[in-house]
């Protein structure tokens, strides 16, 4: 985003702040570094100048509309707008929380904006290994976009363009639109020629081994699971306040006598060996079913590197393929299990 589109957003959220038609909204600031963001809440005039939009800004901002209904970020008497800056990955999410009734759109001022790829930081810690960035880039540089180019300005005034591959979010490298289908503020062109889901050539490659390959790829890569619940605390569909896989949530109250909690039925044990693994990420998988908008957070945010966004596309394929349902679509299109065709298929029933 260049500087004047910067100021754009600035303005556009500071005189919706201003003019009282906002209780707050949600953006980025600078992070540690020039290649890191941390979401934002705006909550006064001057909070936005704080706010940016860069390559630097890899989270999403969608799970905080969740967060925002189970601790508000504002009196909950307080009933105006929350605004909240939604890139063209993001607005899947809005999309699949309106539909479930998590926030309604009358909830919500969605400030679009054109992203052109945000950074991977575990790409970008490559890099620094290799010497190919240095701290005091990191430290003293500035990320930008230039069109589709993602550029470092160092702190001497050299422009350095970066490899797009060697930077970038995979996700970013197939994107399928840059800018949000609903928004009530766009900053920057529309993009009006996205594209629906591609064709993911790792998945096509894992379906084309054995049954016994692709068992021993999934052993490997679920027995290094920690079980730290990050991929479930940062997803975008996981709204559940008490989760049947999580047993450290299944208390009934804080208040809850011994014999409530052990009459409770526990699908899982809080141990991290394969077996529990197994269960946890294959049950939240098909939990995702017609729901999960493949936006790559828990793949971004495991600190194992475990693939799930390959089982997370497997799984949204093959709901494309068998159903011809996309989650997040639109907001006309019911819950992919709310709704039944004649001519879905139903062998398995017979």
């Amino acid at each position: 985003m260049t500087s004047t589109r910067l100021a754009e957003l600035q303005r556009a959220i500071r005189e919706s702040i201003e003019a009282g038609t906002l209780r707050g909204a949600l953006c980025w600031e600078q992070g540690s570094n020039a290649f890191r963001s941390r979401p934002l809440v705006i909550r006064t005039v001057a909070d936005a100048s704080a706010a940016i939009f860069s390559p630097a800004c890899s989270p999403s901002l969608v799970r905080f509309l969740i967060e925002d209904n189970r601790y508000p970020m504002s009196p909950e008497e307080d009933r105006r707008p929350l605004g909240i800056v939604l890139r063209g990955c993001d607005d899947r999410g809005v999309i699949e929380l309106i539909k479930e009734h998590q926030k309604r759109r009358e909830e919500l001022m969605i400030f679009g904006v054109d992203c052109r790829g945000t950074v991977d930081w575990t790409k970008v810690r490559k890099l620094l290994r290799k010497g190919m960035l240095s701290s005091d880039d990191l430290d003293h540089g500035t990320l930008a976009w230039k069109e589709d180019d993602i550029v470092l300005f160092t702190a001497d005034g050299k422009e350095r363009v970066l490899d797009r591959k060697s930077v970038l979010l995979d996700k970013c490298l197939i994107c399928e639109g840059h800018t949000p289908r609903i928004f009530d503020v766009m900053i920057g062109e529309e993009d009006k020629n996205r594209k629906g889901m591609p064709v993911i050539d790792d998945i096509e490659s894992l379906e084309r081994k054995s049954t016994e390959e692709r068992w021993e790829f999934w052993q490997s890569e679920f027995s290094r699971c920690i079980r730290c619940y990050a991929c479930r605390n940062i997803c975008t569909y996981c709204s559940c306040e008490e989760c049947a896989i999580d047993p450290r949530t299944q208390a009934i109250s804080d208040k809850s006598l011994a014999r409530d909690k052990a009459n409770r039925p526990q699908w899982i044990g809080q141990d991290s060996m394969l077996p529990s693994n197994t269960f946890y990420l294959l049950t939240r998988a098909y939990h995702g079913a017609g729901r999960c908008t493949t936006c790559e957070e828990c793949d971004r945010t495991c600190p194992m590197g475990l693939s799930l966004r390959l089982l997370n596309r497997k799984v949204r394929k093959d709901v494309k393929r068998l159903f011809e349902y996309e989650a997040g679509r639109s907001t006309d299109d019911g819950p992919l299990y709310g709704e039944s065709r004649e001519e879905d298929p139903g062998d398995f029933i017979w």
